[in-house]
């Protein structure tokens, strides 16, 4: 985790912020009148990865939002008692779930590429490949000398080369875009995360990467 806090988890599996929203705290100093502190608002910071609450006390909001660490310090600080409970309040997405979203991702995906690649043994699928090089080579170096008949003969080898390629495609039924590893995401390269932050392709699937990663925090508990 980025700031290293360690998360609350629910029944559910999914992630919680540490307070419940709504929650009312009596705090019973010894050397003072008791007060009372009551979770207003849950606020994360999306660079950090921290959570943040605003706190009401005597009927008015106080004038900044308070960390896990110092609420947690007040609490050990003075005497209190849990008067009301509130709703507790999911976490949004987090770069950790994403990674292990996308790891998994990635698995399954090399898995898949290893079986698109299996259905080409056999064929001249490789040998093409070679020979499809070994032309693009010639036609450049025939172009680049003016030998245009030349490169007239090797452009008609690569077009038949390449049809044939996608012929075996066709008839062996391979999916080229997992045999070429092509991404999905051109921006993060289907990882996720763009410039240290949460790539958009992961933002528009975060029901289910949230659902993963709930299930499998509960795997670990069975």
């Amino acid at each position: 985790m980025t700031n290293n806090q360690e998360r609350r988890e629910g029944a559910d599996g999914k992630l919680y912020y540490t307070f419940n929203q709504g929650a009312e705290y009596k705090f019973a100093p010894p050397f003072c009148s008791s007060f009372t502190h009551k979770i207003i608002a849950c606020e994360f910071d999306d660079k950090s990865e921290s959570e943040y609450f605003r706190i009401e006390s005597a009927g008015k909001e106080l004038p900044r939002r308070f960390s896990v660490a110092e609420i947690k310090l007040m609490q050990a600080q003075f005497p209190h008692e849990l008067t009301d409970e509130g709703e507790p309040v999911e976490l949004p997405l987090l770069l950790e779930e994403v990674r292990e979203y996308f790891a998994a991702k990635l698995k399954l995906l090399q898995k898949a590429n290893v079986a698109e690649n299996a259905k080409l043994k056999g064929t001249k699928w490789n040998a093409n490949n070679q020979a499809i090089a070994a032309a693009k080579e010639s036609l450049r170096f025939e172009q680049a000398n003016g030998n245009m008949a030349k490169a007239d003969e090797l452009q008609t080898t690569l077009e038949k080369l390449k049809a044939e390629q996608k012929k075996i495609l066709t008839d062996k039924r391979v999916d080229e875009l997992i045999l070429h590893k092509v991404p999905a995401c051109k921006i993060c390269n289907d990882t996720g995360i763009a410039e240290g932050k949460i790539c958009e392709c992961a933002l528009a699937i975060a029901d289910k990467i949230k659902a993963f990663n709930a299930a499998l925090r509960l795997s670990f508990r069975s």
